[in-house]
């Protein structure tokens, strides 16, 4: 029989049984396949970055790529994460567009680094080849400064509360130095009386915040000058 592929408009011949059989492709030509996640979930499909090495036609929803796949918020662009294909069509959403188990101090930075930068991504889970102990890091604040700096050099502000990071230190000296090495500006909001890691770096600074006089936008005024003169 005679086939055609609407998308693509190529043709071929072949019999029902042998389209069913191996890898049930949906265009021989294109390496589409019949089961892909363009077709059975075709709106997460369109959130499918086209930075992807091989397109949605090209990808089974549970399959286990050889890359972590992009994807892009398609009501808010700028939101851009990496997550496997089985976490995604088991229903895991943008955990930017996600505010639970976010604090309203966390979420109050959040939206104040968005007024003074224009953009700002929350809770961005970040990968790097520079990472020592961890994969990923999952960055509070990350603001893309690239206007500021030419260089195009990431802004990553995290916020340490007094009582979540007393015992923290090590924890947090250890992110800072590897989103350091990764070529990310890091400012930290260390609220009083929490003790300063040792750290000696200009891409470092860190900027005391009292639970008693939050002020977020106060606080990020603060972080922007310093970070556009690196």
């Amino acid at each position: 029989m005679w086939w055609r592929d609407p998308g693509c408009g190529h043709e071929w011949q072949d019999t029902p049984e042998q389209r069913d059989k191996g890898h049930r492709l949906h265009c021989p030509g294109c390496r589409t396949v019949l089961d892909s996640l363009a077709f059975h979930f075709p709106a997460l499909a369109a959130e499918w970055s086209p930075a992807n090495p091989v397109s949605a036609w090209c990808v089974r929803p549970t399959a286990r790529t050889s890359f972590v796949p992009a994807w892009v918020r398609s009501a808010i662009p700028e939101h851009v994460r990496r997550a496997p294909l089985p976490s995604r069509t088991n229903g895991s959403g943008c955990a930017e567009c996600r505010e639970h188990g976010k604090s309203r101090t966390e979420l109050n930075r959040h939206e104040a680094a968005e007024r003074a930068f224009g953009q700002a991504s929350s809770g961005l889970a970040v990968r790097h080849d520079a990472f020592v102990r961890r994969t990923v890091r999952s960055v509070d604040i990350t603001v893309d400064i690239t206007v500021d700096l030419p260089g195009g050099r990431k802004l990553a502000v995290e916020y340490d509360g007094s009582y979540r990071h007393a015992d923290r230190s090590e924890v947090d000296l250890e992110k800072s130095r590897d989103l350091l090495a990764a070529g990310y500006l890091v400012a930290r909001l260390r609220e009083h009386p929490l003790p300063a890691p040792p750290i000696e770096d200009p891409g470092y600074a860190e900027f005391t915040v009292h639970s008693a006089s939050p002020d977020p936008d106060g606080v990020i005024e603060r972080v922007k000058p310093w970070a556009s003169d690196r």
